[in-house]
């Protein structure tokens, strides 16, 4: 059965954890902000970039996802995006980035 969540910034990184490669990790924020920093082994598709929609239909609705973007709301509005396109499941971090670097979880880049 399909899962929607939000989670905290520590239960996303358990989900991580526990399944690997299964889960992808996708960061909506733009493109500067995510090569400024972002989570490991995270991908980046810009909320705001050209062709989001386009790059989103093309994603593999058979996987799961957790998402964040900078605070967790465009993040929360996505996944519903996601939910309403078929998509198995999505995980939205709670408070977003921010949240996450806050908690003093793994970061690649950045300067703390």
């Amino acid at each position: 059965m399909p899962v929607f969540q939000t989670v905290t910034p520590k239960a996303a990184l358990k989900l991580m954890e526990e399944k690997g490669n299964k889960i992808t990790i996708l960061d909506i924020r733009p493109e500067d902000e995510f090569e400024k920093e972002h989570i490991p082994g995270a991908e980046n598709l810009d909320y705001h970039g050209h062709h989001f929609q386009e790059k989103a239909e093309k994603l593999d609705k058979n996987k799961n996802y957790i998402i964040y973007c900078k605070s967790g709301a465009r993040g929360e509005y996505f996944m519903g995006k996601m939910k309403e396109s078929g998509f198995d499941g999505a995980y939205n971090i709670l408070g977003g980035f921010v949240a996450w670097k806050i908690s003093r979880l793994p970061l690649v880049g950045g300067t703390d």
